[in-house]
């Protein structure tokens, strides 16, 4: 390819134009000498059909000679002619009509000697003929049949049998009914005698033994028992009872003497062991194919010598107007616009310049087109600016009525319309029109993949129609015939793979909008579906501060009311036990000096309340932060809170780890023993349960906790979302949490059916 790429045009030109006549020389030898085999094949195969009919036709006949025979045996009555004269008259009738002379009819007995014989010859009478094949047949197996060419007995005329066993089911041993037919005067040749095969075509019928029955002009002169030259070979292919076509030269073995080489077709008989042949001069018959092979060689030979010729005449020009060309487009690279291409011809190259010349034309006027563009984009930039002023879904109809008008005016239309997307309905609803009546936009809605819109939804591909009146694919065609609508545009709204809606474009006049038109209209869907997608996050983010809010306040809420228990329980029960501790020692001091075992009943009263008020306070401690989880880790303080809290509430709790287990970063044990703390206090007081599993499963580079119960369930989404929210915020509390430690927490539960949370965070 590296040389060819240093050659100059014109030689690069020569040289494939060689290559390519040598590869089409050698297809075109292919292509002929495919052709001429498919000529041969097909002289051949109507060579065998011609002779498949001509056997056909001579089965016929004998069929109905050998079944008049047939019955005509059938009416011998013990093997006495006289009982059957009606018969053997109708029986030469029927010979007659199909044309065969009959030399004689013989009466057999069961031993095959001549009983009766039709000739009335006294010299005939007795004698012997169950050494013909077809008579022995007939004898031992009681089967009619027919014979090659034989002798007749007595007169030696050449003959062919026709013989069936007497009586009613042709038993064997009974007698047998003979028709000996003179093949020379009979008509059995006139069969083939019709069919013409040029000049050295004739056709032959030969028997089993290879013996020629009859014989068409212009074939050698037929004698008596004359033997065909492939005898052999016939009567093998009658044994087999196979037809065959062919060249005679294949079949000979070497060095065996030809005198003429033949096209053969044989096809051999039902009726009789026979054989229909066909045969033709090889000269003759494939001289058609020879002179097809000889045209297709001075053809291809002279094509390629004229095609070579006219390459080398038009190379010169063709790379010449080529060069000018080329010298045009260096013109136009360096900023000429002004010089006009000359064009010469109307070929491929005329064609090429005059295009170099449109181009050359429309760069000249491009700038306008540009400028055109310009604004367009401007228009475009506006499009955007109305949409990035939508803060939230508030004035969302007023944003996008906006951008429709814009839309409509750099389209140069007046009706047009946006669908968004109802998720509650789940159909496509007008949410701004503009040019469309209030009927129109009332009743049209579609679900996916209904109508022009739905389908545009569906697949998120535009649908661009010069007409939609006639499209059968629009849905409400009635409504659209009133409102006279005809060019349609409807490209879809989508931010990324979400389809939010359809912008639809039309005109009441028939019309085809262009692919810029389509790409203008696809960028405006684009910035239309980011800015609804933006309203949404940014109402979805106000919606979750406003929740934080809500949250934090919460847990402010808590944090205050947890600070006013503590107080509560101190000053309810520490201080009173505190109290009674202090007069208790008080009545201890004053007693002592008069009466020492009540002192020490006192005194042993106040160590017990000492007791109590460590234990106590120790409850509190763990409450607000157990010293388990510090000392301990996550583990020992999860059991503890278990036993504790739900062991006192009555539910069985099944408490597994797995894993190996680890001490993990205190901000993360903290955070998950809190959401385990939420989880149980939510058992204990709303749950109704009566067994929980709580598990806790160390991976390596992270932690899952899995807890659940059999109580009586709850709707999430309502309990979260609810107005009066102590659950829900407790439940938005813990996904909080395990967020702000990159983790994942999910709640899954509804009435009647336990509750079950799943949290996984990572340690790594």
């Amino acid at each position: 390819m590296k040389l060819l790429s240093d050659l100059t045009l014109r030689k690069r030109i020569i040289i494939l134009t060689v290559l390519a006549l040598l590869l089409g020389a050698g297809l075109f030898s292919f292509l002929g000498m495919r052709a001429v085999d498919q000529a041969t094949e097909t002289m051949l195969q109507d060579r065998l059909t011609t002779a498949r009919l001509m056997a056909d036709y001579i089965d016929d006949a004998l069929g109905r000679a050998l079944a008049e025979l047939v019955r005509c045996a059938q009416a011998v009555q013990d093997g006495q002619a006289s009982s059957f004269g009606a018969q053997i008259a109708a029986l030469e009738d029927a010979f007659f009509f199909l044309s065969f002379y009959i030399h004689d009819i013989y009466l057999l007995d069961g031993r095959g000697r001549i009983t009766w014989s039709k000739s009335g010859e006294a010299a005939i009478l007795g004698t012997d003929i169950s050494f013909y094949p077809t008579i022995s047949q007939a004898l031992s197996s009681g089967e009619p049949g027919i014979s090659g060419l034989v002798s007749a007995p007595v007169s030696d005329t050449p003959v062919i049998f026709l013989a069936s066993p007497t009586g009613e089911g042709g038993e064997p041993g009974r007698g047998v009914l003979v028709v000996a037919i003179d093949i020379s005067r009979s008509s059995i040749g006139g069969f083939i005698r019709p069919i013409r095969l040029g000049e050295t075509g004739y056709v032959e019928i030969v028997d089993q033994n290879g013996i020629v029955l009859a014989r068409t002009e212009p074939g050698p002169k037929l004698g008596a028992f004359t033997k065909s030259d492939h005898s052999g070979r016939f009567a093998a292919l009658i044994a087999t009872g196979k037809p065959t076509r062919g060249l005679c030269h294949s079949c000979h073995i070497p060095g065996q003497r030809v005198e003429r080489r033949d096209v053969l077709a044989f096809v051999p008989l039902s009726q009789a062991q026979w054989g229909v042949v066909i045969r033709q001069s090889e000269e003759e018959a494939l001289a058609p194919i020879r002179e097809l092979r000889q045209s297709l060689l001075l053809f291809g030979a002279g094509s390629m010598v004229i095609i070579f010729l006219f390459v080398l005449v038009t190379t010169r020009d063709v790379a010449s107007r080529i060069w000018g060309l080329t010298a045009a487009s260096r013109r136009i690279a360096e900023g000429d616009l002004s010089s006009p291409i000359a064009i010469s011809g109307k070929d491929e190259v005329g064609v090429l310049a005059q295009t170099f010349d449109e181009m050359r034309l429309k760069l000249q006027t491009s700038y306008g087109a540009l400028e055109q563009k310009t604004k367009e984009l401007a228009s475009l930039l506006s499009v955007s600016e109305i949409l990035t002023s939508l803060p939230d879904l508030s004035n969302l109809d007023t944003a996008l009525g906006s951008a429709l008008d814009k839309t409509l005016e750099i389209m140069r239309r007046d009706v047009g319309g946006i669908l968004l997307w109802d998720e509650e309905r789940e159909v496509l609803r007008y949410r701004v029109y503009r040019g469309l009546s209030e009927e129109y936009v009332r009743r049209v809605s579609c679900r996916l993949g209904e109508g022009i819109a739905g389908r545009v939804a569906q697949s998120g591909e535009p649908i661009i129609l010069a007409d939609i009146s006639t499209d059968p694919r629009a849905a409400h065609p009635d409504l659209i015939s009133v409102e006279g609508l005809r060019a349609f545009a409807s490209v879809p709204i989508r931010f990324k793979d979400k389809v939010l809606g359809v912008l639809n474009i039309a005109s009441r006049e028939t019309r085809q909008f262009s692919a810029e038109d389509v790409r203008l209209l696809e960028g405006i869907a684009v910035q239309i579906a980011t800015a609804i997608e933006n309203a949404r996050l940014h109402q979805e983010v106000q919606n979750k501060e406003k929740v934080r809010g809500e949250l934090l306040s919460e847990i402010f809420s808590i944090q205050e009311g947890e600070r006013k228990r503590i107080a509560r329980e101190l000053h309810d029960e520490t201080s009173q036990v505190l109290a009674s501790l202090t007069a208790s020692l008080q009545a201890a001091s004053n007693t002592l000096p008069t009466n020492v075992d009540k002192a020490k009943a006192l005194l042993e009263k106040a160590q017990r309340l000492s007791i109590s008020i460590l234990d106590e306070i120790h409850r509190l401690i763990y409450e607000l932060r157990p010293t388990l989880l510090d000392d301990l880790g996550l583990v020992a303080a999860t059991r503890w809170l278990v036993d504790n809290i739900l062991g006192d509430a009555g539910v069985a709790v099944d408490f597994k780890t797995s894993g190996r287990e680890r001490r993990l970063p205190p901000q993360l044990e903290t955070t998950l023993f809190r959401v385990i703390q939420e989880a149980v206090y939510n058992i204990s007081r709303h749950a109704q349960a009566k067994n929980a599993q709580i598990t806790l499963h160390f991976k390596r580079g992270k932690v899952r906790v899995g807890i659940k119960d059999d109580g009586v369930g709850f709707d999430v989404k309502e309990a979260i979302s609810s107005k009066e929210r102590p659950r829900g915020l407790g439940l938005l509390g813990m996904k909080e949490r395990i967020e702000l430690i990159r983790g994942s927490l999910s709640i899954s539960s509804r009435p009647g059916s336990g509750t079950e949370i799943n949290i996984e965070i990572p340690t790594g």
